[in-house]
């Protein structure tokens, strides 16, 4: 489950890295033999999950929790598009000393269009668009599905109920509550980013069915933690002003990516 949380990192780093930067950064923290990014002219699929949901994340060394953590996924979608948004915690790229700039990432999945967009300190607005990306991530030889075990222990989450489940890899463990009433937004995201959804990633999401809405992962030396908390979850339509780029100022970068 390494995978499913370097992907929700790498949606919301995308915000401030030129697309250039995507195939470097899926090949250092996904692994596998190659990256092969070119122009997404897949057929139109809508996103499952429509709703919103704050994901809070704390990253661990040891019992230590770092300086950085914890970090804030903020992730809206409608059928068609999906925004999101990171908020760093005082000791991360966030802190006060520091320009404070509201970045997010809109991806247009019908018209295959992304928008970096941008407020600076003085309450400017620009939104950077380029073409929307495919991205395949080729698994290295004699890579191992991961082990899912849903377990017959389950706990109520803001009125869901959710089932422990566990997922084992080379990796490291995954422990999560899933909440099997709502559609998980993993595949949205990957389409969102331009991940193809074919790999072991993908593969471990379909057999989870369901939305985690607290986990923890443990790397398999048991040095990094990661424990998310699914907050703020709204499942239903969005406002449609949420994806709107009124008032901006839209660069578009046709080579962006190239």
């Amino acid at each position: 489950m390494r995978y499913t949380l370097s992907l929700l990192g790498l949606s919301l780093c995308l915000t401030s890295t030129a697309q250039t930067d995507v195939a470097k950064m899926l090949q250092e923290r996904m692994g596998g033999g190659g990256v092969i990014m070119e122009e997404d002219k897949s057929p139109f699929v809508p996103n499952e999950f429509i709703g919103s949901f704050r994901m809070e994340m704390h990253m661990f060394e040891g019992e230590q929790e770092r300086k950085e953590s914890p970090t804030n996924l903020r992730y809206w979608s409608s059928a068609d598009k999906t925004l999101n948004k990171m908020e760093f915690s005082s000791g991360g790229s966030g802190a006060p000393e520091e320009p404070v700039r509201d970045m997010r990432m809109l991806t247009d999945l019908k018209e295959k269009w992304q928008y970096t967009l941008m407020t600076d300190e003085e309450g400017k607005k620009t939104a950077m668009k380029s073409k929307k990306k495919k991205i395949t991530v080729k698994e290295e030889p004699g890579t191992k599905e991961p082990v899912i075990t849903a377990t017959t222990e389950t706990k109520t989450i803001d009125g869901h109920v959710c089932t422990k489940t566990i997922v084992k890899s080379d990796d490291g463990v995954w422990t999560g509550w899933v909440a099997k009433d709502i559609k998980a937004p993993f595949a949205d995201m990957a389409r969102s980013v331009g991940h193809r959804g074919n790999d072991k990633m993908m593969r471990s999401h379909k057999g989870m069915h369901g939305f985690p809405l607290e986990f923890e992962w443990v790397d398999a030396k048991g040095t990094d933690r990661m424990v998310c908390y699914v907050k703020e979850l709204k499942v239903g339509p969005v406002d449609a002003g949420v994806f709107s780029i009124d008032g901006y100022e839209v660069m578009e970068m046709p080579s962006f990516g190239q």
